[in-house]
């Protein structure tokens, strides 16, 4: 990857070339790598492992409409899953970038936190998989052009609220990207830019 004279991005794939005046970053835990290989300083970027498993709904009822559940020291969680019980430990464990997987001893311990606060015992687990929630530095999510490299994008860093700040987030990253007009306050836009301290 990288950026010539023309003010194109190229980027070589298995398939042929790409070029393009703006990159966008969106990589998720990888984002800092990608930054790297395009010559871009990374911003800190640091993905976090979350593990989940998946239980038989509680004494078999329907649970589509059940709240979620957390523990007051946010230990545990638990909510509806598609007809499963889903109960996480809610661990935040900084991992490298890779494709997660569950840890059993975290899901036990995850399991035992929530078995303390519950009736119905935990008698089988039908399912579990694990995530990674990436952050940067301040925890805030970055979006906004690279203030050293032109046409660099970073749409990053939603941590685990990706898919409800997803519509928010899109739109004004197409506002910026295109150069339109944010519908978005100056300092929403400062407070998300990869400028800010973080």
């Amino acid at each position: 990857m990288s950026i010539n004279f023309d003010g194109q991005w190229h980027v070589q794939t298995a398939v042929g070339e790409f070029s393009a005046p703006i990159l966008v970053n969106a990589a998720g835990a990888w984002a800092d790598q990608i930054a790297g290989l395009a010559g871009v300083s990374p911003l800190g970027v640091q993905p976090y492992r979350r593990s989940v498993a998946l239980l038989p709904a509680p004494g078999g009822r329907d649970i589509s409409n059940w709240p979620m559940l957390q523990s007051a020291t946010e230990a545990w969680y638990a909510k509806p899953d598609a007809g499963k019980w889903l109960v996480s430990s809610a661990e935040e464990d900084p991992v490298a970038p890779m494709d997660a997987w569950a840890d059993d001893m975290v899901l036990a311990e995850g399991l035992a936190r929530y078995q303390e606060f519950v009736t119905e015992e935990v008698t089988r687990v039908e399912g579990n998989w694990a995530g990674l929630r990436s952050f940067a530095p301040d925890r805030t999510p970055v979006v906004g052009f690279d203030r050293s490299a032109k046409g660099f994008f970073w749409l990053a860093g939603q941590g685990g609220y990706g898919v409800q700040t997803s519509p928010a987030l899109s739109a004004l990253a197409a506002d910026m990207i295109m150069g339109r007009a944010p519908d978005f306050g100056t300092e929403i836009i400062a407070g998300l830019s990869p400028a800010r301290d973080m």
